[in-house]
């Protein structure tokens, strides 16, 4: 990444990174996880995803595809079709 990237950046995974000017913060990420990948109903979901990134390698500032597959990986889900993800209520 970027030398120019690591100026105020959050020490923790406190948030992720869409672009150099955007993140999510871990709730909103963690929303947009279960909703990619379609696991509303798997119970204790979030449980799950909040104590498998606390054991995350990487150093921050970490962008969202990047979480995106070390996740995938480490528990085994695929991101659905956008096709089959429901549209959220504005």
């Amino acid at each position: 990444m970027r030398d120019d990237f690591a100026i105020d950046q959050v020490v923790s995974l406190e948030c992720v990174y869409l672009s150099m000017t955007e993140h999510f913060r871990l709730n909103c990420f963690i929303e947009q996880y279960i909703r990619t990948r379609n696991l509303r109903s798997v119970s204790g979901i979030d449980g799950v995803l909040r104590s498998t990134l606390g054991r995350y390698p990487g150093k921050p500032p970490v962008m969202v595809n990047e979480l995106n597959a070390w996740i995938d990986k480490t528990l085994g889900y695929r991101a659905a079709h956008p096709d089959v993800l429901q549209l959220d209520d504005a």
